[in-house]
């Protein structure tokens, strides 16, 4: 497919979770497009990874290590972002995490976990991005629900909880935002063969 209609020189997106599965394809498909990207991650040395396997690709990207349940690391490090990369105008909100369990045996730790990751984060990410797209009166932000957003099934009722609130919080900051010139959308994958689901896929 032609990337003609979806040129993106001159624009810049940070990508949470970009170091690997759907979150790594996304950059890559950006940085393709011509974009700036810019890859978040918690570990230093998946950053490290990530990026040695955009340069085999013949891509550029940079890398920037914070942890996303953190909001005073996500204020310091889109900060530092457009101070020293420029305007971010593009956010990606793909970091997640699941916890398959019954209901009536899932701990309340792993309940939260899911919820501060899947669902606090995507909010506190566009809360500090999105006062600088504010600011310019432009911004895209894309959340990365999932099908668990529309449709319930066993053992992932603090993930499926998580991304319905993410879709909802999706269409809320789409109305709030829109008189300032900011889309916020968001795209439901289905099953991918990720290592999110490694252990689900196999037989038996």
């Amino acid at each position: 497919m032609s990337l003609s209609l979806f040129k993106l020189a001159g624009k810049q997106v940070l990508v949470t979770g970009g170091t690997q599965g759907i979150g790594f394809s996304i950059a890559k498909g950006l940085a393709a497009a011509g974009a700036t990207v810019i890859v978040n991650a918690r570990k230093q040395e998946k950053l490290d990874e990530a990026l040695a396997n955009f340069g085999q690709a013949g891509l550029t990207a940079f890398g920037a290590c914070f942890d996303i349940t953190d909001g005073t690391q996500i204020k310091d490090a889109v900060s530092s972002i457009e101070k020293h990369h420029g305007p971010i105008d593009i956010l990606v909100n793909n970091a997640g995490i699941i916890r398959r369990s019954p209901a009536e045996s899932l701990t309340e730790a792993d309940w939260h976990d899911v919820i501060l990751t899947d669902l606090t984060a995507p909010f506190l990410m566009a809360k500090y991005v999105g006062q600088y797209m504010i600011g310019r009166r432009s911004g895209k932000i894309i959340n990365i629900c999932s099908l668990m957003s529309e449709l319930g099934r066993d053992t992932v009722a603090a993930y499926a909880a998580a991304k319905g609130g993410l879709k909802m919080l999706t269409r809320n900051l789409a109305t709030e935002w829109a008189p300032y010139n900011i889309q916020v959308n968001a795209i439901g994958p289905g099953y991918i063969a990720t290592t999110m689901n490694t252990d689900y896929r196999q037989p038996g």
